[in-house]
């Protein structure tokens, strides 16, 4: 083990939050201490209205401090704290809902892609429609 410098020795070091390093391959849009009970996504702040109608919530980073709509033009109030990602000047803005609400969406519109599928299907009651069937004899007499 180590021995702690003079002017170190103060720290505590048990309580050292775990660092992510500035340079490096690392997932950009990795959002940070996810809650699995919750299912999470990146929008647009056209499309942030329309997902808090929806039951959305902003997730929020503790460690942020600052009022994000300074110097820019926004069209909601988000809290300022609030996790962006600006990409190519485009704002995304980490949203998240409960996982049981997000499966409940999904299993709906699986349900409706199925029905629409089997709407397209035909219904082998009807018949079948442009079915041609040809039968003939070779070297028969009725042929000339």
């Amino acid at each position: 083990m180590a021995i702690p410098r003079k002017e170190t020795q103060h720290l505590d070091t048990e309580k050292r939050p775990t660092r992510i390093p500035i340079d490096g391959p690392r997932n950009l849009l990795e959002i940070p201490d996810q809650d699995p009970a919750y299912h999470y996504t990146w929008q647009t702040e056209g499309e942030v209205s329309r997902f808090l109608r929806a039951g959305y919530e902003f997730v929020t980073d503790p460690g942020f401090v600052g009022d994000p709509s300074v110097n820019k033009s926004s069209r909601f109030g988000a809290p300022g704290n609030v996790l962006i990602f600006s990409y190519k000047t485009t704002p995304l803005y980490a949203l998240r809902i409960r996982a049981e609400w997000y499966d409940e969406d999904t299993a709906s519109a699986e349900q409706k892609r199925k029905e629409q599928e089997a709407a397209m299907q035909p219904d082998p009651a009807q018949g079948e429609y442009g079915k041609v069937k040809i039968e003939s004899k070779l070297g028969s007499k009725d042929q000339k």
